[in-house]
């Protein structure tokens, strides 16, 4: 995988086989997690109803902003131990860690007081009808016990990511995936409602926690756990790199979680349900995205720090390619075809509103794609700064935006339109200069290597998924499938076309090379 986007091994300091598999089974927890939301998804409309549906979406939502009080320092965890780890420094490690849950477990506690307010308040603050106020806020207290859960060990998740070991976390999100959904299933179909989904919830969380302990603790022995109060250099250490991410964890909730409370709050719960589908389909995109460009960041590390310049411009060329390549037929097929594919998925009478939603959103994706791969590579090389100096104003006018558009007749589409255009902004002029200072290239290099050659190749594809969309729409969802299928091979050889003597000089010589050494 990694050849393929261009990344030497010497440059990682680590083999081939181990990186694959951490990213490999990122994928397969994510491709885990996106179908289960397909399936789980309209399950849960048809079952509970668009009102108690868009109840829980809002109760989530709401609570999530908790989460917030993380402050950033997963991070740090993830920075710190991993350098001890690196370094033999097991006891900066564990007094890192050691700080890091000592703070959580006091941010736990306010959450649940703050849960406690929340579950009063939330039925005056959204349109909830009277039948569900009172499970509304049982839900509510539930979700909050399971965020201050996650947020007091979700530490020894950062352990793992510390330790490059994201097989291990896959895995245990396996599990605590596979029991949440068998339990919502369960009492969903006994007719139970929204407070028992809680409780499945926070089952799921409790073990999948429990198995995060036990697993980062047996992988690096040498960690030990002190609960007390940490000095205040190590205090300082931590904040002084967790305060820029905290930023950026504050800008991503109110971009990407803002939404469902503003609908909810100034439109109707039930329109919640109608948002939800298109902006739950942009979540999952951005989240699979992620999974794969994570995996730049400490490759740009190892770089860094080694002063390869031409290996962070290769770093940044075909991590940016591959980003393209992969997931440019997604955003397209999620813009032309979006409408349809949620017309099979959850029904016809989602179709159009829902789909107006999504489309509009996945803009948003489509402009962004190009800046995936370098803005992991900032974190790399700790250039994470800016990135929250403007992250902050673009969340700050897309809430504004947002809740003035939902006020006016465009309804839901405003509120996707308020989310749209200051990404947009930041996405077209702030982050390309950012990063090409960053690799060290200009703009010119970037749009004749990168960006066109690969927007070339999606072209036929669009106008072909548009035409297909308008001819011969799909009825269900098999027929959909088979269409997107049918349609790929243009864009496959449209790319084979474009990056013939690319493919023929760099990328089956390395995958041949990879195929006969020795692994270790």
């Amino acid at each position: 995988m990694l050849s393929l986007v261009g990344i030497e091994v010497s440059c990682l300091q680590l083999r081939f086989w181990h990186i694959a598999r951490s990213v490999m089974s990122n994928w397969l927890a994510m491709l885990a997690s996106i179908a289960v939301g397909f399936l789980l998804t309209p399950f849960l409309v048809h079952q509970l109803g668009n009102v108690a549906y868009g109840v829980w979406i809002a109760a989530v939502a709401s609570v999530n902003y908790l989460a917030l009080l993380e402050m950033g320092l997963a991070s740090s965890v993830v920075r710190f131990v991993s350098k001890g780890r690196a370094t033999q420094d097991h006891e900066s490690a564990s007094d890192v860690l050691s700080a890091v849950l000592w703070v959580r477990l006091q941010i736990g506690g306010l959450v649940l007081l703050l849960s406690s307010i929340l579950a009063y308040l939330f039925p005056l603050l959204f349109k909830v009808p009277a039948a569900l106020a009172l499970d509304a806020r049982e839900a509510i207290l539930i979700i909050g016990i399971n965020t201050t859960l996650s947020l007091s060990f979700g530490v020894f998740s950062s352990v793992l990511s510390a330790l490059s070991r994201y097989d291990l976390r896959s895995y245990v999100a396996l599990i605590q995936l596979a029991l949440r959904v068998g339990g919502v299933v369960i009492v969903v179909r006994a007719g139970h409602g929204i407070v028992a989904i809680a409780f499945c919830e926070l089952f799921a969380a409790a073990i999948g926690n429990a198995l995060l302990v036990v697993i980062a603790r047996r992988t690096y022995p040498e960690l030990r756990i002190r609960i007390r109060k940490p000095s205040r250099e190590v205090l300082r250490q931590i904040w002084s790199y967790s305060f820029y991410a905290f930023l950026l964890t504050i800008a991503g909730q109110l971009v990407y979680q803002s939404d469902s409370m503003v609908v909810g709050a100034f439109i109707s719960v039930s329109a919640v349900t109608f948002y939800s589908f298109g902006n739950s389909l942009c979540i999952y995109t951005r989240q699979f995205i992620n999974v794969m460009t994570t995996t730049f960041t400490p490759a740009a590390s190892s770089c860094d720090a080694a002063g390869d310049a031409a290996g962070m411009k290769s770093l940044y060329y075909n991590g940016t390619r591959a980003t393209m390549a992969l997931f440019l037929p997604v955003v397209i097929t999620l813009i032309t075809r979006g409408d349809n594919f949620i017309g099979v998925w959850i029904g016809p009478q989602y179709a159009k509103p829902s789909g107006m939603v999504l489309a509009i959103l996945a803009v948003g994706i489509l402009f962004n794609l190009q800046n995936a791969a370098g803005s992991t590579i900032a974190w790399g090389v700790d250039k994470h700064k800016m990135m929250a100096k403007w992250a902050i104003p673009e969340a700050i006018a897309n809430l504004t935006l947002s809740i003035i558009l939902a006020r006016t007749w465009l309804g839901i589409y405003g509120v996707a339109i308020g989310t749209l255009l200051p990404g947009m902004v930041t996405s077209l002029i702030l982050w390309p200069r950012f990063l090409f200072q960053i690799v060290g290239i200009s703009f010119r290099e970037a749009f004749r290597n990168v960006w066109a050659p690969i927007s070339l190749c999606a072209i036929p594809f669009a106008i072909a998924s548009y035409v297909v969309d308008i001819r011969v729409p799909a009825h269900n969802m098999i027929a959909f499938i088979l269409q997107t299928m049918a349609l790929l091979p243009i864009f496959l050889v449209t790319v084979g076309i474009v990056f013939h003597d690319k493919i023929r000089r760099q990328i089956l010589p390395k995958i041949r090379s990879l195929l006969y050494a020795d692994v270790k």
